[in-house]
């Protein structure tokens, strides 16, 4: 048997259509309830990009909000992301549940996948995208 697929390079993301640019301000740390999560789109209609910052104290975690067993947002309302514990993040289509810190599928339809990462970074109490690291591999394309 073999283990679960490997670990997304967090590069996908900036091929979707209307990804943000590294480095784009997202907004404040204390604009997310602690723990609590919330979603940040760029662009309107169904080319608009989605995604979401889960925030632990003062830690952030920035994912794509595509299920990656469904490929459709993880929420059905704006900032339902976690679980009723806060512990992990959750579809709320079909309740499958992912780790916090890595985006790791570890119960549901969803096990051994991956969430789509996107690198943050905080200065000053904002939340940026973190600046990019080169291009995107050609394996991401």
């Amino acid at each position: 048997m073999s283990g679960p697929p490997p670990r997304p390079n967090g590069s996908y993301w900036r091929l979707r259509p209307r990804a943000p640019q590294p480095g784009t301000l997202l907004g404040a740390l204390d604009e997310i309830p602690d723990p609590g999560a919330k979603e940040y789109v760029f662009g309107k209609g169904k080319s608009a990009f989605s995604m979401f910052v889960v925030r632990r104290g003062d830690s952030v975690y920035g994912y794509l909000n595509i299920c990656p067993h469904y490929s459709s947002p993880l929420n059905a309302r704006a900032e339902m992301f976690l679980n009723e514990a806060g512990t992990r993040i959750r579809c709320t289509m079909h309740f499958a549940e992912f780790r916090i810190e890595d985006g790791y599928g570890m119960a549901g339809a969803a096990e051994n996948c991956w969430l789509e990462p996107i690198g943050l970074s905080i200065g000053d109490g904002l939340i940026h995208i973190a600046a990019a690291e080169g291009p995107v591999p050609r394996s991401a394309l």
